[in-house]
């Protein structure tokens, strides 16, 4: 989103710097459709790296910065002197508990709380309801705006779904997106002897050789097929074939994945946590269920056994993924900078860690 959203910012007439941190074989600075990208540092010293450059090069030069916290937050509360927004999908919150080994873990979960409660009084860009609400009971009083999640058009020539029953899980493979309940939920779906579960993603060898082990030990494997990493057009072309789309994730800040499936006419049943209840409209576009393996199968049932209701469903899916656009989601953001102090809405440099 962070790509879409910035060169869009350019087109309507801004100067946007994004900085990130670098990677293996990555260039200091390069230009990308009128966005200027600049990276340095990694995981852990990108943010003192942010740091080091407004302070020492850019202070008078930009009229906004728009701060993405990703877990660990660049604080520019504490340090930018010019206005500042608050750009965040998800807390992380449980996820601690999946993604980090103890005592990370711990401090973690811990002090997101607090390390988050600078931006009080920041104003605040979300995507979902969720978010919001988490935000306020962290004591949150500033204005949070929620912008609606873009997705690109997709292009797809005419799929016809699988003659089998066919889910689809779309993600990474780690701890937290709880695949390891996806499988266990098709080895409870009903349709299972004649259905398949497609798996796109990858991650980690060694929670993948677990995942492959699993399906052995539930007496699926000849029945799940693990694609590893896709391309956007395979992946659109799975999503278009397949029946339903699956997650169970343990939190997400809305779901991008879900929007691409509705998009491509396929449901999805998910599990009712923040983020997921946020890109499901229940029982219009798909299923909400409470997270268990069992309860989750009992929603692929419902999707697959309904077929007279499976139409409406798809038909309604893709009518709602169509409303969503990046397009829409910059309307917002240009919306949300006009408001702050000396900003010109269409004119405006944005300065983004």
């Amino acid at each position: 989103m962070t790509y879409e959203l910035a060169k869009r910012l350019v087109a309507r007439g801004g100067h946007v710097e994004w900085f990130s941190s670098t990677f293996p074989g990555a260039s200091a600075s390069e230009e990308m459709d009128g966005v200027h990208i600049v990276r340095a540092g990694r995981q852990w010293t990108v943010h003192w790296h942010a740091f080091r450059r407004y302070r020492g090069r850019l202070r008078g030069r930009f009229d906004a910065v728009i701060d993405q916290v990703n877990t660990v937050p660049f604080l520019t509360p504490l340090w930018a002197d010019i206005p500042h927004i608050m750009f965040i999908h998800q807390l992380a919150r449980e996820v601690w508990w999946y993604e980090s080994p103890f005592p990370i873990n711990a401090i973690g979960f811990v002090a997101e709380p607090w390390y988050l409660r600078i931006y009080r009084r920041t104003h605040v860009l979300t995507v979902s309801r969720s978010t919001e609400e988490d935000l306020r009971r962290l004591g949150f009083s500033g204005p949070i705006s929620i912008i609606p999640e873009g997705v690109e058009p997709i292009k797809l020539p005419e799929l016809t779904k699988e003659s089998r029953p066919t889910f689809l899980y779309v993600g990474r493979l780690s701890p937290s997106k709880r695949v390891v309940d996806v499988i266990k939920a098709f080895s409870l779906f009903r349709g299972r002897p004649s259905g398949q579960l497609w798996v796109a993603g990858n991650g980690s060898p060694g929670h993948l050789r677990f995942l492959v082990g699993l399906t052995k030990r539930l007496g699926v494997a000849d029945d799940v097929h693990f694609f590893g990493r896709v391309s956007n057009e395979e992946k659109h072309i799975l999503m278009a074939r397949a029946h339903g789309l699956v997650l169970a994730s343990a939190r997400e800040g809305w779901g991008l994945v879900v929007t691409e499936a509705n998009a491509c006419g396929t449901p999805a049943v998910v599990y009712d946590v923040p983020g997921l209840r946020d890109s499901v409209q229940d029982g219009e576009t798909g299923f909400l269920v409470e997270p268990s393996p069992m309860a989750l199968a009992e929603g692929m049932n419902r999707l697959w056994g309904e077929k007279n209701e499976y139409a409406r469903i798809a038909s309604r899916a893709r009518a709602w993924s169509s409303t969503l656009s990046y397009d829409a989601t910059t309307d917002a953001v240009v919306h949300a900078i006009a408001g702050l102090p000396n900003s010109d809405s269409q004119q405006v440099s944005t300065w983004s860690p």
